[in-house]
């Protein structure tokens, strides 16, 4: 089952103030790619995403639990 992802108005302006450069970059293999860390009490999470720099934009990329993450996260980019 999917979602759809909505913004209230507060959360959206909120949103736009984000600095997505201020995440730390990875390293070799997936060094073009940023991450978020959180943790929640079911266990912590990544967000990996890409900045498109040409059509300001946040890519995410892959989202999944620090169990595996990495290996997870190659497996999908292949």
């Amino acid at each position: 089952m999917s979602y759809r992802i909505e913004f209230e108005k507060l959360a959206l302006q909120q949103l736009k103030k984000l600095d997505p450069h201020k995440y730390p970059l990875l390293s070799e293999t997936f060094a073009s790619f940023r991450k978020i860390a959180l943790g929640t009490p079911g266990g912590e999470y990544r967000i990996v995403y890409a900045l498109d720099k040409k059509f300001k934009a946040v890519n995410i990329v892959f989202i999944g639990s620090r169990e595996n993450f990495y290996k997870e996260l190659q497996r999908y980019l292949g």
